[in-house]
């Protein structure tokens, strides 16, 4: 399971910058943006971002191939740039024919061509804060801040333009009709949801949901978010749909990862004992079509995966595959593949610590 194939070969053919993404109106499915690649790469590609442990400049990002069965190639920063990705991996999304990813520990973003190539790099001055998560709209990439902003860049130069402060360390961000929806966890103590209007990007609007919120993400138009529900040790893991209409929010369940296809929001609820390091999973999904809860378990999970540490739940947006990330925080984690019926295709090392992030390029 864990063979890797290098794929070293000849230098790429220069290719025209454009491919399909869902985040843009003027993409070819035909071409790949491979420019500068040193390894010849398929046209499907997965790549899981690896955040590393915390200050041992470990973070990298991992290249796999969904058609031919473990070929993995650790690393692919690495070998495409002759360079360490950095410390603490956070972030990765893809807009444009691009990949972009933020470094909290190093405090960066950079933008990837489809190869992992780095095009462009922009660092946050201590001030600024640290890079937490992104979203990206109409040209123009949005970083959420430790420091309580969010900031605007120029999606293909990377140039800073403006920050909007918001609340205490805002976490996941999402663009939904014209204005960005991000959560503020504010180390366990704030309880708010902010708005912004992506025309004026001047002032945020703010909303009272529940304490600790982490991740947002948009079904059929309406908005779910996920959190913890209180600082350390009081959790309750709440996952709740925010009404924008009224701006009132109704809980579902309980839930520790989550997301989306098909307008579909698939949670995972994870109790994890670290002192062995085991966990139990309870897993549902909510049709935000029909507005109804399905009970019963979305994944056939193989013995080895029901007791280990989720750390990560990605779905392929073309064909609704389900990629399950597995961590211990010291030691490279592992990534379950599933077919979108749930049934389990295969198991494959992620080459890093703690797989937290996964782009499909299709």
């Amino acid at each position: 399971m864990k063979l890797r194939s290098l794929f070293f070969g000849t230098l790429c053919m220069l290719m025209l910058g454009v491919s399909f993404t869902s985040c843009s109106d003027d993409d070819d499915d035909s071409k790949k943006n491979d420019e500068g690649s040193k390894v010849e790469l398929p046209e499907n590609r997965v790549y899981i971002l690896n955040e590393g442990s915390y200050q041992k400049n470990n973070a990298g990002i991992t290249y796999y191939d969904p058609d031919k069965r473990n070929n993995v190639i650790d690393d692919i920063f690495y070998k495409q740039n002759e360079a360490k990705l950095g410390d603490t991996g956070q972030d990765m999304i893809k807009y444009n024919n691009n990949i972009y990813v933020s470094m909290y520990g190093s405090k960066y973003v950079c933008k990837l061509n489809e190869a992992c190539v780095e095009q462009a790099r922009y660092s946050f001055t201590d001030e600024q804060g640290q890079p937490r998560y992104m979203a990206a709209e109409d040209g123009k990439l949005y970083v959420t801040l430790s420091s309580g902003n969010v900031a605007r860049l120029d999606a293909n130069t990377l140039t800073f333009e403006k920050m909007v402060a918001v609340g205490q360390n805002p976490e996941h961000i999402i663009e939904e009709d014209g204005k960005l929806y991000l959560v503020n966890s504010g180390f366990g103590y704030d309880n708010r949801l902010s708005i912004i209007d992506i025309k004026t990007f001047d002032t945020a609007e703010h909303v009272e949901i529940f304490q600790n919120p982490d991740r947002i993400l948009e079904a059929n138009d309406k908005i779910f978010i996920q959190g913890y529900g209180g600082p350390y040790p009081d959790y309750d893991y709440t996952v709740a749909i925010y009404d924008k209409e009224n701006k009132t929010y109704k809980k579902i369940g309980p839930g520790t990862l989550m997301a989306e296809y098909n307008d579909v929001v698939y949670v995972i609820y994870s109790e994890t004992d670290y002192n062995t390091n085991t966990s139990n999973h309870t897993l549902y999904s909510y049709n935000a079509k029909t507005n109804k809860k399905e009970e019963t378990s979305f994944l056939q999970m193989p013995e080895e995966l029901k007791t280990r540490i989720f750390y990560m739940l990605s779905i392929n947006p073309e064909n609704g595959d389900f990629y399950v990330g597995t961590t211990d925080y010291n030691t490279n984690g592992d990534i379950y593949r599933f077919k979108k019926d749930g049934t389990f295709i295969e198991k494959f090392e992620s080459g890093g610590v703690s797989p937290r992030a996964a782009v499909f390029i299709d």
